[in-house]
């Protein structure tokens, strides 16, 4: 839970000290020889902070050269979080006690100095050599002050000795510990404070870590246990979904909402993480979101409508795979390949998944008892296409405005890339080698999902979203509403006596006047589940999203407030010379109570545009996906997300994902406190709550690109209408 914590006063001379953590039994010898930080102390500059510190004796005499000790020097901000200010690490140490010195940079000299407290945390690991898993077994870790006064400190001092398997250190405050390579089994972390601190290679299989706070903490590389889904964060981490493609023995199937780039598509001069697939004998589906506002409906118009410059990407990843499928690797034989629009039964398919090996060699989808340890589902919150150029387009709009339909239309075109079909990274400009920057550059987040059951839903969705399938034909869809599995969907829409969904070619949902034939009410139980996950925050609530247009959601903010809890948003806004664009949902949120910080969409340099969608109550349950705050999002589309959580024992309903939790709070910290960010402020007279609910009880008409239903029997079968190169228009 967060930890409110008083002001302190800066004075570098107030040393108080704060007793070792270790294991809760000790033997008396332990507590004679322990370690200790004797004292802590930093100069006025704040350039050098001298600590001395007596390291525990019986880990440090012991035979053989497995040794680590390490100092941190940590600044606490009023609300409780901490900032590494310098490190010193060593091999070696004097035996009894010794005054080292950290140094720190320029710029944490400064936030030394205006901290409202500073402590060093310092870190001994012992192990025998002839231990084989050359993992540490025996860890000590004691804190200290540096300055600040001792009044309001709310620091568990845990019992005095080595932190050994088994120990009990729950709720102990083991901020700035590097644990790296620890053996923690068995060990109980649960509510423990590693903030800053560092597990990296560590043994967590055993360990109990419900409620740890391990925000920037470092996690790579550690052994989670068997039922635990790995994260990843976007920008950093978007590489890895390269590495994921690459292990793929059998199949991909994509699903997303944007797509086409350098890294997971490529061109035959340089080619991605699909087309080597291709290339290596696997067999690869994309479903791509159909959403074109195209108003025709039979086979020659939409292949006319098949030449909008928007699906200039689509048909260059086409492009892309029948060259790889041209092209195998030497003695493969190239798997097959499918590019097609989404299931017209939606508004938009905005879901965002890579699913690899869970499906069979026809593309059927495989049971849980058919998958195999290499499967593995990709759920993120973000698109995999370049920017700010899309990858491969042919032509964009150099002049636009309204007609007198009021309808926006192009004026005039500017041709970027004619050779797009084979050189689809000539359109971009900067970035890396291909000329295009990554597909991965905003803030998103993604959970790799290995669970068999929850595999086995996912891709039961997606075998029936890309036959194209209605209600009736899909028992899975109806699995979805009450689904006692963590993936939470948004799931479409009825007709308007609730029996299925719209026929094929009949009008869908994107844009134009209302629908009389459709109905309204969610079909999922994406928006059940993020308000009840809402409504559960007893003291914090963080929130990510690129949209803020739902009063079912901004009412549980403001009433999650007005209740007490800590209620912030970070989000991505229009900013003109400092000010962020007027918004009556920020109005109403900041003026309520909730924190809404704003970061320039515009993602000039330092910032990431905020395109995530997740939530994290009081720092334990939380929830990531596709999912917008809009009513059409949770209401009318193809959307999926998870409900994580790092708590033990907490039913099947969540996903158990420590790192999943992590990585969302440790990147909202960073943006929350970005200098670049802005504090909305109401400006203008906010809705007194609750705001009145939305009531638009139809959908509203237009059509998509169709949706072609595979061949019987040939779920690889070429999807996308013909089409010929685009001509430029003037």
């Amino acid at each position: 839970m967060p930890r409110r914590i008083a002001p302190f006063l800066l004075t570098a001379a107030v040393a108080v000290a704060f007793p070792a953590v270790a294991s809760a039994q000790p033997g008396a010898s332990d507590t004679a020889t322990s370690l200790k930080v004797l004292s802590a102390k930093a100069n006025k500059a704040g350039s050098r902070v001298s600590v001395k510190v007596r390291w525990h004796r019986g880990m440090y005499s012991g035979a053989g050269s497995r040794k680590r000790f390490v100092l941190r020097v940590l600044a606490h901000a009023s609300n409780g979080h901490k900032t590494n200010l310098g490190s010193l690490r060593r091999r070696s140490a004097r035996a009894g006690s010794e005054t080292l010195v950290v140094r720190t940079t320029s710029a944490s000299a400064r936030k030394l100095r205006k901290a409202p407290r500073v402590t060093v945390t310092a870190t001994q690991q012992y192990d025998s050599p002839s231990d084989a898993d050359k993992r540490y077994e025996k860890n000590a870790v004691g804190i200290r002050a540096v300055s600040g006064k001792s009044r309001g400190l709310s620091i568990k001092a845990c019992s005095i000795g080595a932190i050994t398997p088994g120990a009990d250190l729950s709720g102990c405050d083991l901020y700035g510990a590097d644990l790296a390579n620890a053996n923690l089994a068995n060990v109980n972390l649960s509510g423990a404070d590693l903030e800053q601190g560092s597990l990296a290679g560590a043994n967590l299989a055993t360990t109990n870590l419900g409620g740890t706070n391990l925000v920037s903490a470092d996690l790579s590389g550690a052994i989670w246990p068997a039922g635990e889904q790995s994260a990843m964060t976007f920008p950093n981490d978007g590489p890895d979904i390269v590495s994921l493609i690459g292990t793929a023995k059998t199949s991909v199937d994509v699903v997303i909402y944007d797509f086409g780039g350098p890294n997971v598509v490529g061109q035959p001069s340089r080619p991605g993480a699909l087309m080597k697939a291709v290339q290596n004998g696997v067999n690869v589906r994309v479903i791509l979101n159909s959403g074109q506002e195209c108003t025709a409906t039979d086979p020659p118009s939409q292949s006319l409508c098949a030449g909008q410059t928007g699906l200039d990407p689509l048909y260059a990843t086409q492009a892309a795979l029948a060259w790889a499928s041209q092209n195998p690797n030497p003695g493969k034989t190239a798997g097959k390949y499918r590019v097609q629009f989404s299931s017209q039964n939606f508004q938009i398919t905005h879901q965002k998944s890579v699913l690899v090996d869970t499906s069979n060699a026809d593309g059927s989808p495989r049971t849980a008892g058919q998958m195999t340890p290499n499967s593995k589902i990709l759920v993120s919150t973000g698109n995999l296409q370049a920017f700010p150029v899309d990858w491969g387009q042919f032509e964009t709009c150099a002049k636009g405005g309204y007609s007198p339909s009021g309808d926006w239309v192009c004026q005039q075109y500017k041709v970027l890339n004619a050779n797009y079909l084979s050189n689809p990274a000539a359109t971009c400009k900067g970035g890396n080698p291909s000329g295009c920057a990554p597909e991965w550059a905003a803030r998103d987040f993604a959970i790799t999902v290995t669970s068999p059951g929850l595999l086995e839903r996912i891709s039961g969705v997606y075998a029936a979203d890309q036959s194209c399938q209605n209600w009736n034909d899909a028992p899975v869809y109806r699995e979805l509403l009450g689904s006692t599995l963590p993936d939470t969907w948004a799931n479409g829409t009825l007709l308007a006596d609730g029996s299925t969904y719209p026929t094929m070619g009949s009008t869908a949902f994107y844009g134009g006047s209302p629908n009389p034939e459709l109905q309204a009410p969610p079909q999922g139980n994406s928006r059940q589940r993020q308000l009840a996950l809402i409504a559960s925050a007893k003291e914090s609530l963080i929130v990510y999203n690129e949209e803020m247009a739902d009063p079912d959601i901004a009412n549980a903010l403001v009433a999650a407030a007005g209740r007490g809890v800590d209620v912030r948003v970070v989000m991505a806004s229009k900013v003109t010379k400092g000010v962020p664009s007027q918004n009556s949902y920020f109005d109403y949120l900041t003026g309520n109570g909730v924190k809404v910080n704003l970061l320039d969409r515009n993602a000039p340099p330092g910032v990431y545009y905020i395109h995530a969608k997740a939530i994290v109550a009081d720092e334990t349950n939380g929830f990531m996906g596709s999912e917008n705050f809009g009513y059409s999002s949770m209401n009318y589309n193809r959307e999926l997300g998870l409900m994580l959580t790092n708590q033990t024992g907490a039913g099947s309903a969540w996903l158990p994902s420590v790192e999943g939790i992590a990585a969302i709070m440790t990147a909202f910290e960073a943006d929350w406190s970005n200098p670049q960010a802005i504090v909305y402020k109401p400006q203008k007279t906010p809705q007194t709550p609750p705001m009145p609910p939305l009531t638009p009880d139809k959908a509203y008409s237009g059509a998509n690109m169709l949706c072609l239903q595979p061949e019987p029997g040939n779920l690889y079968a070429p999807a996308l209408p013909n089409r010929t190169s685009p001509t430029p228009s003037s």
